[in-house]
């Protein structure tokens, strides 16, 4: 997008004002529409709305109300979007996380990291929790053993590492199957 010194620009998914704060420092004018209000206080910090500027930069926040039934007023709509598609649900979108910093209580799993305590083999590790891991996808070759662990040393040992599954997690004897 490019907008001239004194054009408007805007920004539909405002945020945290990154869009409006480059919009002043450009010179250029800004809208933006937010529908979370936690952001709209990280967005005053981020603009320094509340010491006047050279410029004589005006903000105006504006706050919406829905009065009424809203699914009554969508049903008198005369354009309802209606998707010939039907999807497959299999992750549900509120539990992901995308970057925001706001997301105080989300209950989004995140990656564990561990460390590699010891290399038992070219296709076995141990972990700093104590759990031992099959590597998928290693085929252990007799001439090639003490070079594929000197690899896997360089490589991983004493280095943060986050483990990936397939559907089948756990081998014989316990031990997990995963990528590292």
């Amino acid at each position: 997008m490019f907008a001239f010194s004194g054009d408007t620009v805007l920004d539909p998914f405002m945020g945290s004002g990154t869009t409006s704060l480059a919009a002043k420092n450009l010179e250029r004018n800004s809208v933006g529409y937010e529908i979370n209000p936690e952001f709209i206080e990280i967005a005053k910090q981020k603009l320094n709305t509340r010491q006047p500027d050279f410029m004589g930069t005006e903000y105006e926040f504006l706050h919406d109300t829905v009065n009424g039934d809203v699914a009554a007023a969508i049903e008198q709509l005369p354009y309802q979007f209606k998707d010939p598609h039907k999807l497959d649900k299999k992750t549900d979108p509120r539990k992901l996380t995308f970057g925001s910093r706001i997301e105080k209580e989300s209950e989004a799993d995140r990656e564990e990291f561990f460390t590699v305590k010891e290399i038992l083999g070219p296709e076995k590790v141990k972990l700093s929790n104590g759990l031992t891991v099959k590597l998928i996808g290693i085929k252990s070759e007799p001439f090639t053993h003490d070079k594929a662990v000197g690899y896997l040393t360089e490589k991983t040992k004493g280095k943060r590492i986050f483990l990936k599954y397939d559907a089948l997690r756990f081998y014989s004897n316990s031990e997990v199957v995963c990528h590292v």
